[in-house]
């Protein structure tokens, strides 16, 4: 049914990436809380295989078409609306009148899961935000995208809505245990915005700002406690 450079790199994708994921992520998240430098070095070393694998997909549907994937945006209604409601969250996620003495606690407690991955330091603010949009951008082509359509071929609908989204909530576990379900979650709902609107920029764009939100509310958290310790 594929080319064989389909399936291998469906095989890297859906094996290999996980396999190396679960083989290092308690490396990385002991690295990280031992040393901060390794933060730092963790969003880089993501940032580059995000990009690696959408390049091993693009070349592949570059060469055979294969599994078809529509970048072409749908314009209609219904989309334009959600785009707005997705930059009107945006901007209110990001309002630094967000964080106030009665409910730091409360957002530090619901983020505890990933805090110690968010950035503490402006520049790491600013790799973060080049991780989100990377994210953002190639998880969405590497699971909704490539693996979704992949898996469709051989799978009713709601078993390659599962399949994808385990293996996109598996590649979150650097985050923490607790961040599986949430991810998966997450990634449901990702799916559903990019099969029902048949838009994958709008499953993007809130991707991209679901991740940016938690960095900059991690990063400002991180900096009232130095200010308050200091």
């Amino acid at each position: 049914m594929f080319q064989n450079l389909t399936y291998f790199v469906a095989g890297i994708i859906s094996l290999l990436y996980p396999i190396y994921i679960l083989a290092i992520y308690k490396k990385v998240i002991r690295n990280i809380k031992h040393d901060e430098k390794y933060r730092l070095i963790d969003y880089k070393q993501t940032i580059l295989i995000f990009w690696v694998l959408v390049a091993l997909i693009l070349v592949n549907f570059w060469n055979y078409g294969e599994p078809d994937l529509n970048f072409y945006p749908k314009i209609n209604l219904i989309n334009g609306v959600l785009v707005i409601l997705i930059l009107g969250f945006a901007y209110f996620q990001n309002k630094p009148s967000l964080i106030r003495s009665e409910n730091e606690g409360a957002l530090r407690e619901k983020m505890r899961g990933i805090y110690f991955y968010l950035p503490s330091t402006k520049n790491e603010l600013n790799w973060f935000m080049v991780l989100s949009m990377s994210a953002g951008i190639c998880e969405e082509i590497i699971f909704r995208m490539f693996l979704f359509e992949f898996f469709l071929a051989f799978s009713p609908l709601i078993a390659a809505v599962i399949a994808t989204n385990i293996l996109f909530a598996i590649s979150h576990i650097t985050t923490g245990k607790k961040n599986l379900i949430s991810a998966f979650i997450l990634g449901l709902l990702f799916s559903c915005i990019y099969y029902f609107t048949e838009n994958i920029w709008i499953a993007m764009l809130l991707h991209i700002t679901i991740d940016i939100n938690s960095g900059v509310l991690g990063y400002r958290l991180k900096n009232r406690a130095s200010n308050m310790n200091n």
